[in-house]
């Protein structure tokens, strides 16, 4: 049995001192619209996920070094 595909299909999952935090998202445009607003917190870190096949499946992780963000 499959999990139920959820509202918002995209989801950011975000570091922050109390531990990660996770923002659903409606669409791959607004998802790429928060993460450019989150590189501009001091997270250093941003996970990208996406539902497929009935599960939540890693995207794309963007980390900070220094004051420079890449794509793992």
């Amino acid at each position: 049995m499959h999990a139920r595909c959820p509202s918002k299909p995209w989801r950011l999952v975000v570091s922050s001192p109390g531990g990660p935090v996770t923002k659903p998202q409606r669409s791959e445009a607004a998802t790429h619209t928060a993460v450019d607003e989150e590189k501009q917190t001091t997270a250093d870190r941003i996970i990208v996920e996406k539902w497929a096949d009935g599960r939540w499946d890693e995207w794309i992780r963007w980390v900070r070094t220094d004051n420079t963000w890449h794509a793992e």
